[in-house]
């Protein structure tokens, strides 16, 4: 904020300008980064990071100044432009730019500033999730002990429709990668395609080989457990009018709920084999979720099924 006052930076809501770019190559580079703001270490501190990225920081308040030295000092690596304030000396300095105006000069840019970082950085920090290609963007959440492996396909060319004005690469490209992430002895899961993923492993480290499709992505889950069942569990029988409420349990190999949160498609087919009200995908929380349905006055009397994906 008060570099943006004092001197006019910012990237006013369109993450333009070096600000955006530096946003760009941190992805590539196989990091993680996250936003914050003046406020955000005035209540928080920097406990919770290892790197700070601070590009168009000329003028700082003396509050986040001073948090940014006692970060610098008990370890934490600060990576800053040219316009930091004096004072605060940046450990590993990224220059900023200005962005070609063609679209493929400037993510080649970009990408050459990455691989620059990473090579200064690499000595020092060690990435929990990464992909073999900048192509491909990676970000992991967690839950308990459970990993959620994102990953997206960014790489791309001109195409026939805006191509031409060589500002804006329009057509997906497929990509080959292979991601990994530091959670040994895990067991993967694509929640897309809802099947269980072959791996490699060593190192402390899973591996995954993949094929991206042109501007594909995935969401990859990472257990310390096996899913071994899924578990329903309600009443044998209902009237019209009644609530109707099915438990729904994902069931690790040792016959325990996960420590995860699970998407869960829930339906309730009436004897039609139509589905009823509140059908539909729901979050298993420590592997269950429960889920209930009205049973109207007029459905369907007969053999109700509820089936759980």
């Amino acid at each position: 904020f008060a570099s943006q006052i004092f001197a006019r930076r910012g990237t006013w809501g369109w993450n333009g300008g070096w600000e955006g770019d530096a946003y760009l190559i941190l992805h590539y580079a196989g990091l993680q980064p996250r936003v914050i703001y003046d406020e955000t270490i005035e209540r928080e501190g920097l406990d919770a990071f290892k790197v700070v990225v601070a590009v168009n920081c000329d003028v700082l308040t003396q509050t986040v100044a001073d948090a940014l030295k006692a970060f610098q000092n008990r370890g934490g690596i600060i990576i800053g432009d040219e316009n930091l304030c004096p004072a605060i000396q940046p450990d590993i300095l990224l220059p900023s730019h200005t962005r070609p105006k063609e679209a493929d000069a400037a993510r080649a840019l970009n990408l050459e500033k990455a691989a620059a970082l990473r090579a200064e950085l690499d000595a020092h920090y060690q990435r929990y999730a990464e992909s073999s290609t900048p192509d491909v963007i990676t970000r992991v959440r967690s839950y308990n002990s459970t990993d959620y492996l994102f990953a997206v396909n960014d790489a791309r060319e001109f195409g026939d429709y805006v191509g031409h004005h060589k500002l804006v690469m329009e057509n997906g490209l497929p990509t080959d990668a292979v991601l990994t992430i530091r959670h040994p002895g895990g067991h993967v899961y694509d929640l897309v395609t809802h099947r269980a993923v072959p791996t490699g492993a060593g190192d402390g480290l899973i591996t995954i080989p993949r094929s991206f499709g042109p501007c594909e992505g995935c969401v990859l889950m990472v257990t310390d457990r096996p899913i071994s069942a899924v578990r329903v569990e309600a009443p044998q029988a209902a009237r019209p009018g009644e609530s109707l409420t099915a438990t729904v349990t994902v069931l690790g190999d040792d016959d325990r709920p996960l420590d995860a949160i699970v998407p869960v498609r829930v339906e309730f087919v009436d004897p039609a084999g139509r589905l009823a009200e509140f059908s539909g995908w729901y979050a298993a929380q420590d592997g269950r979720v429960q889920v209930s349905t009205q049973l109207a006055r007029n459905d369907t009397p007969g053999l109700w099924r509820i089936h759980a994906q």
